[in-house]
């Protein structure tokens, strides 16, 4: 259950107004937005497990009735893409401006849509509702604007989606992942970039890990230098822990030596 919401303990108290009040309140819930947002769908998932009388009252009469197609509908009606191949021709057969992409937080009238949403607030139960219908490899679906799955979780440090993107995998080529665009649009940061810049310095050595252990030497350096941005390279040392600086330093990304504090490359004194 996500865990950035918690339940408000007054509505746990529901259960005591009669049928009609209830569906009255949570037809206000559901219908006050201009799409299904994820506060509202695990508010309402949480309220089916506050006690029987509302589980009964929720599952099997008002999600029963027209509440149970509306929230049928907004489901089905998110749109997310199988990886960025598939992301990119859709969006540019829509007549997507190639060199404008949708911010990572959404459109900036409607913000993120349900399934980034979840992502963004790891809600491993919420996200339990969309599993069945996408691929084995979970981290490279974008979603409607373009941003892979692990980007996503990424710039919202969402560890426990993060663990569960992982666990299922990389996709084929896990280089042109790790290193490729975040978007499918092909602009703006790499998915290792993103994890730079969003200081989750866990999730980038794993990245980094993986990325050198594909390449095997065949432009492993020169790759991470033209993938990861200035802006991030500075965002990701300062919270990196020894054995990341040493990584970051053996690949020529700092010049100062971990333990030493000293240049190799200059011949000055040692920094103070």
């Amino acid at each position: 259950m996500c865990q950035t919401r918690p339940l408000n303990p007054g509505l746990g108290t529901l259960s005591k107004f009669p049928p009609e009040i209830i569906f009255k309140i949570l037809d206000d819930m559901l219908y006050s937005e201009p799409r299904l947002t994820h506060k509202t769908l695990c508010t309402i998932c949480q309220l089916t497990k506050t006690n029987k009388t509302l589980e009964t009252l929720i599952k099997y009469q008002w999600i029963g009735q027209k509440a149970y197609t509306y929230i049928k509908d907004s489901v089905n009606a998110i749109e997310w893409h199988l990886d960025s191949d598939y992301a990119y021709d859709f969006l540019t057969r829509r007549g997507v401006d190639q060199q404008t992409i949708m911010p990572i937080t959404g459109p900036a009238d409607l913000g993120p849509d349900l399934l980034t949403s979840i992502i963004f607030d790891d809600c491993v139960d919420c996200f339990e509702w969309f599993a069945s219908a996408l691929p084995p490899t979970l981290m490279n679906c974008c979603n409607e604007g373009g941003w892979t799955f692990l980007s996503l979780a990424l710039h919202a440090r969402s560890g426990k989606l993060l663990y569960r993107f992982f666990s299922a995998g990389y996709p084929f080529e896990p280089s042109d992942f790790i290193a490729g665009y975040a978007n499918a649009l092909e602009i703006g940061p790499s998915n290792i970039g993103v994890a730079a810049s969003s200081k989750d310095h866990v999730s980038f050595a794993r990245m980094w890990r993986k990325l050198k252990e594909v390449l095997n030497g065949r432009g492993f350096q020169r790759t991470v230098r033209a993938r990861i941005s200035r802006q991030e390279l500075a965002a990701i040392k300062s919270v990196a822990p020894p054995y990341l600086q040493k990584m970051l330093y053996e690949a020529g990304l700092t010049v100062l030596h971990p333990r030493s504090r000293y240049s190799p490359y200059y011949d000055g004194r040692r920094n103070r």
